[in-house]
Parts: C-alpha cells; structure tokens; sequence
C-alpha cells in the first residue's frame, strides 16, 4: 500500500502526533480521528473524550493537511494516510465527522477570522465597529463561505447511504475495517448515547473553545443579537445539498421557518470576481496566522500531574459543576509543584511544632502529646 520512504514518513508522523506503538498499553490500539471542517463543534467532542476515556483512546483533531504541516511538521502524506497507515498496523480506527447547519457554521467561520483575515486588525479594534459594518462584510462573502463535507467528498467511502439515519442520529461506513462515522450538533445533547453504543465508552459532553469567550465575544454577541439574513441569502440555503441531506424535511422545514422570521431585505453581495479579489487580498494583507495550539479543554496528556486534574474535573463535572480547569501538560506540573511545596511547607511546620512540644517541661507533655497526636491524625487524614 505505501512505498518504503512513505512508511518511514508515516513513522515520523506517528511520532509527532504521539501515536504510541507499545500495543500493550489500551490506548494505542484504539485511534479515534476528529477529521472534520472547522467550527461544527470538533473540539468539544475532542476534549469531552479525553476527559472520560484518555486511557482507552488516542484522539486526533485534524482538519487537513495544512493543519498537519503547520502544526507537526507533517508534510508527503495526507491525513487519510496516516488513518489507513494505522490500521495497517493493527489498531481499531475510527474517524468521525459533524454536520452543523449552514448559517451558524458561516457565522463561527467568519468570527474565527474575523481579525486577523477580513479586516486585518486585532480584536480590540474590531470591537469599536459599528455592528452593521461587521453585518455588510459577513453578508458579501456569505455565498462563498463553503460548507464542506467531509463524510462524503474527504473520505473517499463512496457509495454511502441514501439518507441520514433519523433515528439513530448518526451513519457509519466500514471501510477496510475503519470505521468512519458522522454525527451531527444539532443532536449533541445525544452524543454521550451516540459514542457509548459506537466506541462503548461513558462520556459527559462539556462545552469548549466557544467564541463568546475570546476577546471578540462582545461583538459577536452583538452580532448574533442584532442579524437578520437577507432573504436572497436565505434561498442559497435552501438549496445547500448538505442541508437537504442531514436533516429531515420537518427538521428542514423548521430551521428555514425559524430564519425566516429573522429574515430581512434582499442585499448585493461580491460578485464571484469581486469575492476573488477579496480574498487574495485579504490573505497577502493578514497581519497574522491564527493556529490554535493550546485550545482544547484537555490536551489529552496522561502524565501523573495531568490525570490527578483530570480526575478532580471528572468528578466536578459528575457533581454537575461545569466550572473546570484546562489541562495543559506545562501549567498541570508547575500546579502540582506547587502543591508538593505547599505540603511540605506544612509538614515542615507540624514537626516542628512536635519537636518543641516534645522538648517542654514533664508537666506539660501529656497535654501536648495530645495536642502532637491530634496534629498527626490531621495530617494523615488530608
């Protein structure tokens, strides 16, 4: 299947991504690939699996080559190598992709470049803008915004199913024993069920990297408050093939209904020759490369000082408290540091404290051999 100087590629790849190989360890027989366009919900599936079944899954989040290269390194190969390269190895491999309805993917899409791509400023100066002028930019490059499919023009598992499984909310195809699945955001309150029955695994879906939490938050929220979609706009959606084809025709019926009543005047957008110009411009003119690198919840690290914060998340979480703390490898040590210091401090303390109590008159010590007993009760108690 891959040629020699492909192999010791994929090696290397598997050494960046840190696919391990001891296939004695649970992990690294089961490889579970996020491979999906951006902004449909990827990275809270992502770290919601890390979070629950780090020891049982290696987890991958990728959206294409570029990705790869500008992240690992990684260039010669495809990410479809790298899975098939994997199961050639022996590993139970699954890949998973999410449909998230058009208008709030373009949405997610444009704010994830709003700064850096569209208006070439930081995100304190987009702040100051009139929300109309944000609304007429996201309106002129609406149509061109594209909403890829991964499923079924990435993964090259043609023929796929007819229809959308409604019932199941998900469709998997088996290819070369690689399991390649897509599910969709609209039924995220069902994914825990959805990956349970797919990858038999107990996960409680947390909520990540969500744009009214970065810096432009306010001016999305402005933004998602005061939208209104021009009615031309509207019937480019009706008729997106992605659409028409993961939801239902009530389901259809129901989103296109709720917009329409969101829905305003017909507007003039970039021309496909203007929209062009717009976006070579736009990229020789970016005064940055937004690659998020630390954005996920759990990084999926499974060093001590990591898994002892991810227990302590996992048990918030199970006690209904979603307040949690990243796990990033670097900050999770420099804490447990901390907290081996802080202890030791303390230890320190109460021994010296039983050492003087120890050394008082006769009279004294039967008290203080109280006092020292309750001190190492405490100790040993926490």
């Amino acid at each position: 299947m891959f040629s020699p100087s492909q192999i010791k590629l994929l090696e290397n790849a598997n050494v960046n991504l840190r696919i391990g190989d001891d296939m004695s360890v649970e992990k690294n027989k089961n490889i579970l690939f996020v491979y999906s366009p951006p902004k449909v919900g990827s990275t809270s599936l992502i770290s919601s699996i890390r979070m629950f079944a780090c020891n049982k899954f290696t987890t991958l989040h990728v959206h294409g080559e570029s990705m790869l290269n500008a992240l690992c390194g990684i260039k010669g190969i495809t990410v479809l190598d790298i899975i098939k390269y994997n199961k050639m190895l022996g590993k139970n491999v699954f890949v998973i992709d999410i449909y998230r309805s058009p208008i709030e993917q373009k949405i997610s899409t444009f704010f994830e470049k709003i700064s850096d791509f569209h208006f070439n400023v930081s995100d304190g100066v987009v702040n100051t803008y009139p929300i109309q002028k944000i609304i007429t930019r996201f309106n002129n490059t609406f149509p061109y915004t594209q909403i890829e499919d991964y499923y079924k023009n990435v993964y090259n598992v043609n023929p796929i199913q007819d229809t959308f499984d409604f019932e199941n909310k998900y469709i998997m195809t088996v290819r070369d024993d690689i399991k390649y699945i897509k599910i969709r955001l609209k039924d995220v309150g069902e994914w825990s069920v959805i990956l349970n029955k797919l990858l038999n695994i107990k996960v409680v879906i947390i909520k990540d990297y969500e744009t009214d939490k970065k810096t432009i938050h306010s001016t999305f929220t402005k933004f998602k408050n005061a939208y209104k979609i021009p009615r031309n706009l509207l019937e480019i959606v009706k008729k997106c093939p992605q659409l028409n084809f993961y939801y239902s025709p009530t389901e259809i019926n129901e989103y296109i209904s709720t917009w329409e009543r969101k829905s305003t005047d017909n507007v003039n957008y970039f021309s496909q020759v203007e929209y062009e110009v717009y976006h070579t411009v736009s990229n020789e003119n970016q005064h940055k490369i937004n690659i998020q690198k630390n954005h996920y919840m759990d990084m999926g690290c499974t060093c001590k000082a990591c898994s002892m914060k991810r227990f302590k998340n996992v048990t918030k979480i199970m006690n209904g408290d979603f307040n949690i703390d990243k796990i990033i490898h670097d900050d999770s040590v420099v804490e447990l540091k901390t907290q081996i210091y802080k202890r030791v401090g303390e230890l320190n303390s109460k021994i010296s404290q039983i050492a003087r109590a120890t050394t008082r008159p006769s009279s004294t010590k039967k008290t203080k051999h109280g006092d020292v007993s309750s001190v190492f009760t405490s100790i040993v108690n926490r």
